[in-house]
C-alpha cells in the first residue's frame, strides 16, 4: 500500500512538473507575440489567442492586418490533466477496493 502511495506521488509530482512547463511555454508563446517586431516599419506586436478543442489547440498571432494560425497541436495541458486524473482515480480504486470490510470468519467451537 505504501510502496504503490509513493508511485503514485512520484507520477503526480512528474505530472505537474510537466504541466507547469506546459503553462510557461504558453506564457512564453503569448510573450513572443505581444513583444515588438521589426516586421513592420514601426515597432509592433501582436495580440496572441488561443483555441481549445478537446485534447487540441491552436495558437493565433494577429495584428495590423497579419494573422498567423497554427495547426491543430496536441494540448499538453489537458493531457497532462487528464493523465494525473486517470492514476489518481485508479489508485483511489484500489484504495477503496482493498478497504472492503471482509465478511467475519465462521467460527468453530471445539466439542
Amino acid at each position: 500500500m505504501v510502496r504503490n502511495s509513493v508511485k503514485v506521488l512520484l507520477v503526480d509530482v512528474v505530472l505537474l512538473a510537466g504541466e507547469y512547463l506546459a503553462l510557461q511555454d504558453l506564457g512564453w508563446r503569448s510573450a513572443y507575440a505581444a513583444s515588438p517586431h521589426s516586421a513592420c516599419l514601426t515597432p509592433c506586436g501582436y495580440s496572441a489567442s488561443f483555441g481549445y478543442n478537446l485534447l487540441t489547440r491552436f495558437f493565433t498571432m494577429a495584428g495590423h492586418g497579419v494573422s498567423l494560425t497554427s495547426p491543430p497541436t496536441l494540448d499538453w495541458v489537458q493531457l497532462l490533466a487528464f493523465a494525473l486524473l486517470a492514476v489518481n482515480a485508479w489508485f483511489a480504486y484500489g484504495v477503496f477496493r482493498s478497504r472492503k470490510v471482509q465478511p467475519a470468519a465462521s467460527q468453530v467451537q471445539p466439542s
